[in-house]
């Protein structure tokens, strides 16, 4: 279950608002951990100036450092767009690695996903790290597979607050 505030409504339509708010309690099971330990699930990310309702997104790529905004700067090229090790909280940094190095889910079984939204993405040595500023829910285009050459798109259809308070549990 998500708690916390819808922060934006969804207005892209009624099967679009449908489709997200069926999609609610497979937020929650994407990132079912205790708080304040680490999922054993990853999550997508999207920078947080691209992460506006109803724009088309890329939570998965080769350029997904092109192809997202953040407002702490540009992310680093060898970040594809997936994290590996997620607070469930959004309280701590979520980590990954670089490149083909990242475990992305083979298939997406979803047609609603829950992605991180980062304001800032970081490279030290071979650990890239970065934060949790919302949790967006993002209508998935066909096409997705999990090498970056198979991107991951899709349309923003809701926020969910994922600071102060806000948990995903």
């Amino acid at each position: 279950m998500i708690e916390g505030k819808c922060r934006r409504a969804a207005r892209l339509g009624l099967a679009a608002a449908a489709a997200a708010i069926a999609s609610l309690s497979l937020a929650g099971a994407a990132l079912a951990a205790p708080p304040g330990s680490s999922s054993d699930q990853g999550q997508f990310v999207i920078g947080d100036l691209s992460a506006q309702l109803g724009a088309h997104v890329t939570f998965w790529g080769a350029q997904w450092w092109k192809d997202n905004a953040l407002s702490g700067g540009e992310a680093p090229a060898s970040f594809k767009g997936y994290a590996d090790v997620v607070d469930p909280a959004c309280v701590a940094p979520w980590t990954t690695r670089p490149g083909n190095s990242s475990f992305p889910p083979a298939t997406l079984d979803d047609d609603v996903i829950p992605v991180l939204v980062a304001s800032h993405v970081e490279k030290s040595g071979p650990v890239i790290s970065g934060d949790a500023t919302e949790l967006a829910m993002v209508a998935v285009d066909p096409g997705y597979g999990p090498s970056p050459g198979h991107p991951g798109s899709g349309t923003v259809v809701g926020f969910f607050d994922c600071e102060g308070g806000g948990s995903i549990s």
